[in-house]
């Protein structure tokens, strides 16, 4: 029998709903397993999605922690270089002060402001216990404040180095202030130089502080750069130890002259 004939007796046979009814059950399957493989889909990408943006939120989260670390590792550095700057700034200004307190054959207050006085087990300043004034162009006038410490005044006076021998004269002391001679003048002289070897060894520790917190930061900085910095502190050293051999050549001819 040939296939157009078979084909003829099926279809004469078989009715179309015939036919649908069997087949049904078949479309019905495929038809509701499409949306399962979509929704599987769509989760499949929601879930990675998800955990891009949580993978992203804590590479965020890690760099905002990298930085600050950083930050902290930048603001933990040791040297500073202003701070030391002005720290020789400092030092100088103060050499200057005690420099100008050394004057010859002038009567000037500030003479006996480094005069400490000692009573009983204390020491105390000149100026918490008497008031120092110009009495004339060659005598200073100490007024003590109160009696019972006029003698050790007058002995404080007596043994600070200033070359001095004050009088008492009731409850006022009274301190003339001597003409230079060679021996007072090479003995100022030998004070200035002591007061400035003083000062250049505070500079020699700024110096130390220096290098040693430029060590500390080994991990902040690269090899050159820390070799810039120790220059730097080592010109600052040169520097202000020039500015102190000058103010003392300064002062030991105002003194001589």
């Amino acid at each position: 029998m040939s296939s157009r004939l078979f084909g003829s007796l099926i279809s004469a046979q078989i009715p179309r709903a015939a036919v649908f009814a069997a087949v049904r059950p078949a479309i019905d399957r495929i038809a509701w397993q499409q949306p399962v493989f979509a929704t599987t889909a769509v989760r499949l990408y929601a879930k990675k999605s998800k955990d891009n943006k949580k993978k992203s939120h804590v590479e965020t989260k890690a760099a905002s922690v990298s930085a600050d670390q950083d930050d902290q590792e930048e603001f933990a550095r040791h040297f500073n270089e202003k701070e030391t700057l002005e720290k020789f700034d400092k030092l100088i200004s103060q050499l200057k002060e005690h420099l100008s307190v050394i004057r010859m054959g002038r009567a000037n207050p500030s003479l006996l402001d480094n005069v400490r006085v000692r009573i009983e087990h204390s020491h105390f300043s000149l100026k918490d216990l008497a008031q120092v004034t110009v009495r004339d162009p060659q005598t200073l006038l100490v007024t003590v404040h109160d009696a019972d410490y006029t003698s050790a005044v007058d002995k404080s006076i007596r043994d600070a180095g200033l070359n001095l021998n004050p009088i008492i004269d009731n409850k006022a002391i009274r301190v003339p202030i001597p003409k230079p001679s060679k021996e007072s003048r090479d003995k100022m002289a030998k004070l200035v130089s002591t007061t400035g070897e003083q000062s250049k060894h505070k500079v020699r520790s700024l110096r130390q502080d220096g290098m040693k917190q430029l060590k500390q930061d080994y991990k902040h900085h690269s090899a050159d750069e820390i070799k810039k910095l120790e220059k730097t502190v080592q010109n600052l050293t040169d520097k202000y130890n020039k500015a102190i051999d000058e103010l003392l050549k300064a002062k030991i001819k105002e003194i001589q002259s």
